[in-house]
């Protein structure tokens, strides 16, 4: 009994029994006309009597009208509709009293008319409510709309209001000036297109109302001069009907039944319809429930029906469109809040926020790591004080980025009106960038990054590029060191050569090749440490290695550390790089030197060792009495950039090219460093199967006795250097050449183009502004193609390579040199 559907039919059902039962009573009233004619003649007064009444009730009635048409407010039409409907009723029931009411058409009409005046008059004041209500929301919305928004929008809202209570002209112009504007917001676009109908419709309602109001007022005045017309026709109507009564009764009696078929018939008909739009209506309201629950793919029965349900049909299309477009808008704002917290927990660097009170309101879990925050103590609501006690568990000190001291009060003060970045220093080392960026509403945000592994590497780029400073300053002198050094030993062997030289002064003349040899030969490790010398691996004693080293050892570690050897291989031969080997055990000797600030002893062993597959191995042991290496991080010495140093004090490369050399040339290390008994590295290598030459035997003058000597062939030397020019000038001299000398190329080609063609030409490599011994060496070899050209440098191969151009293949002697190897280079030089 709930469903219209259900009560429609009940209805229904009622009016099918009254009709029948109307039609009975009828059969049977007009059967006791007859007999009730005579008593008629009584019953005209009353009749009479009852039209006058309702005259003048007509007359109240359409006095109360107008202020049914001007309610205001819901329970104010209730109340005058209620008061209407009763005086319609007792209006009815006296013009039910009139039993010859029905003689007079007229009168009947016209109250037919005013009660279906009356009750659309009702209908159209209840709509009129409803329409007045559903123009304020839409105003109070667009009075929500129009706050926030631009000015030209804010024109529109007004526009749009004053509409709502314009008159139909003005209406219409507004109308017209708003379907004119531009750029206007698809929202308010909308909610004008309902003003506007609304308004129309309203315009309407109250034209139809004064129409119906005035109706009224003229019904209850023809009902007035219908009712005198009535009463003085009741007796004529009397007389005349009564002759024909008897007549019409008859007439009547099939009238009455023709009209129960009919009303029979619509009432059917009646029924069909009302099951056609209860149906509708039940389809309407099943789609309307699945929207509701979230269903918007769903087809919509009768669009296109012109009555209510139709317009219910239209309705529910608009609201399933909004509702596509809330959900499509809905999933949107989930995939980008999706997204914006995905982004948010996923970021390599901390984040927190803090409102304008400085309480923590948001955060992400990375900055609960990098601070290594408890998370079961971290809660929204926190004050700033409480958190960043937190953090200050670990000591550390805060920094501006020009590495001045910070104050964090004062700073927590200017987070929430200006931009802060500064750093945090921990003492294990960490790092941390705080970079906080004050809200528009009060309150700051920051992030925080893990700057350690970043200022680790700065550092050791630093150390690198100090490194490099350093090879660069060793290759740069070397050139003018070894001309100094080539100067000193050739006029000491020429010194040794003069026959009249006393035993003291040939003591003093070889101590001081020796020395000037160790300077060469110190000269040349220095180039084979800063990388500026291209090495290779050749067959190579170690004990003698180790031994001629051993000064550049005392210098770099220090006269604080006591250096031992122990060289007990026999049979030392290896095959590996010397100036890599040399550049390994520095390396260990410099660690070994960290390890013991306050002095200590570094002992050099070598030993042979016998493999797992019997072959035999040269042992080198590099051992200190420093303080040792902790057992956890043994296993990590060799990884590069790994360092146990201070920041900026070591790169963390050098035990890590030790292993790789190590293991390129087929040997292995290991390290042994129990805890306080210092520290031993032993490098294994596979022995070489070489002999040691033969020494030569030396002449009583010092040189070889298989040194050649020229016969007079004409040698054209060009240096730059004075002391060096002279010293080779005076050498090749000694070795039975004559010499010629220049003192750059121009000079030389100059001589060349004006006397004889020489039979060899000595050029250093370096010769100062102007052309290169290389270049002049191109000069010789096109214009005389024959002459050969023996060039010399005290720089490294690979760095004549990059500096000057020079060719693989070509033959240079390296300053300084002694006069044996002069001698030999100038006959190779000669022959080829």
């Amino acid at each position: 009994m709930h469903s219209a559907r259900a009560r429609l039919l009940v209805a229904f059902a009622c009016i099918i029994l009254a009709a029948l039962a109307l039609a009975i009573v009828g059969w049977r009233g007009l059967s006791d006309t007859e007999r009730s004619l005579e008593r008629l003649r009584e019953e005209i007064l009353p009749d009479i009597s009852h039209s006058l009444e309702l005259a003048e009730r007509t007359a109240s009635l359409a006095s109360l009208a107008p202020f049914v048409a001007e309610a205001s407010a819901p329970f104010q039409l209730q109340h005058d509709r209620q008061q209407l409907q009763q005086r319609v009723e007792q209006l009815k029931n006296l013009a039910g009293r009139i039993r010859h009411l029905t003689s007079a058409p007229a009168l009947r009409t016209l109250l037919e008319k005013l009660y279906a005046t009356l009750d659309e008059l009702i209908f159209l004041t209840q709509q009129e409510l409803f329409q007045r209500e559903d123009l304020r929301q839409l105003l109070y919305e667009l009075q929500q709309i129009g706050s926030p928004v631009a000015n030209v929008q804010s024109q529109a809202v007004d526009q749009l209001i004053a509409a709502a209570s314009a008159s139909s002209r003005e209406l219409a112009l507004i109308e017209r000036r708003f379907g004119a504007r531009e750029g206007t917001d698809t929202a308010l676009a909308a909610s004008a297109k309902e003003i506007f109908q609304l308004r129309h419709q309203q315009l309407e309602v109250k034209q139809r109302q004064a129409y119906l109001l005035a109706a009224v007022r003229a019904i209850s005045e023809q009902l007035s001069t219908e009712v005198k017309r009535f009463v003085d026709s009741l007796q004529s109507r009397f007389e005349r009907q009564h002759g024909a009564l008897a007549a019409t009764i008859d007439q009547g009696k099939v009238r009455i039944l023709w009209i129960s078929l009919i009303a029979l018939l619509a009432l059917v008909a009646g029924a069909a319809l009302v099951l056609t739009m209860t149906h509708n209506l039940k389809a309407v309201t099943r789609l309307m429930t699945r929207l509701a629950s979230g269903v918007t793919e769903q087809a919509t029965p009768a669009v296109h029906r012109r009555d209510e349900i139709g317009s219910l049909a239209r309705a529910f299309n608009v609201f399933r469109e909004n509702s596509r477009e809330l959900q499509s808008m809905t999933e949107d704002l989930q995939k980008q809040q999706h997204l914006l917290q995905t982004v948010f927990d996923n970021i390599n660097d901390g984040l927190s926020v803090f409102d304008r009170d400085q309480h923590l309101i948001a955060w992400n879990p990375r900055y609960l790591t990098i601070f290594d925050l408890p998370p079961n103590r971290i809660r929204a609501g926190l004050p700033l004080d409480h958190v960043q006690n937190l953090m200050t568990r670990n000591a550390h000190s805060n920094r501006t980025l020009d590495n001045r001291p910070l104050d964090m009060a004062q700073t927590n003060l200017q987070r929430p009106e200006q931009a802060i970045r500064f750093e945090r220093y921990y003492q294990d080392g960490r790092v941390i960038e705080f970079r906080s960026q004050p809200m528009p509403d009060g309150g700051f945000v920051t992030l925080y990054s893990d700057l350690t592994d970043r200022k680790t590497i700065e550092s050791q780029l630093r150390q690198a590029q100090k490194m490099e400073v350093l090879g660069q300053l060793t290759g740069g002198i070397s050139h003018d060191f070894n001309n100094l050094l080539a100067a000193v030993i050739g006029n000491l062997q020429l010194l040794e050569q003069q026959p009249d030289l006393s035993e003291k002064v040939a003591r003093y003349s070889q101590r001081a090749l020796a020395a000037a040899e160790r300077g060469a030969s110190l000269v040349q490790r220095l180039l084979a440490f800063s990388r500026k010398q291209q090495l290779h691996p050749e067959a190579q004693q170690l004990n003698p290695l180790i031994e001629g080293m051993l000064d550049l050892i005392e210098y770099s570690v220090g006269p604080h550390i006591d250096i031992q050897t122990r060289l007990e291989a026999t049979d030392d031969w290896i095959y590996v790089d010397p100036g890599q080997l040399e550049n390994a055990l520095l390396n260990l000797a410099l660690n070994s030197s960290a390890a013991m600030p306050d002095g200590g002893t570094l002992c050099f062993n070598t030993s042979m060792q016998t493999g797992p597959a019997g072959v035999d191995r040269v042992q080198i042991d590099v051992c200190d009495t420093g303080n040792g290496i902790p057992e956890e991080l043994q296993e990590r010495v060799f990884d590069p950039f790994f360092t146990t140093k201070e920041v900026g004090q070591g790169s963390g490369l050098g035990l890590s090219m030790v292993y790789g050399f190590v293991k390129q040339s087929g040997g292995d290390i290991h390290i042994e460093s129990p805890p306080g008994k210092g520290t031993c590295i032993s490098i294994s290598l596979p022995r070489h199967a070489a002999s040691r030459p033969p020494d030569s035997a030396a002449t009583s003058n010092g040189l070889s006795q298989s040194v050649p000597h020229g016969s007079g062939e004409l040698v054209l030397l060009v240096e730059d250097d004075r002391l060096v020019l002279e010293a080779v000038e005076e050498m090749i001299a000694t070795l039975g050449y004559e010499p010629l000398t220049c003192r750059n190329a121009e000079e030389a080609m100059q001589w060349l183009q004006t006397n004889p063609e020489p039979d060899l030409v000595l050029s250093d490599i370096n010769l100062g502004s102007g052309q290169t011994g290389i270049q002049l060496q191109q000069e010789l070899q096109k214009h005389w193609p024959t002459l050969p050209c023996l060039l010399a440098s005290g720089l490294p191969r690979d760095q004549l390579s990059k500096r000057y151009g020079l060719a693989p293949n070509s033959d240079v002697i390296a300053k300084p040199y002694r006069l044996d190897t002069l001698a030999r280079a100038l006959a190779n030089a000669l022959v080829a």
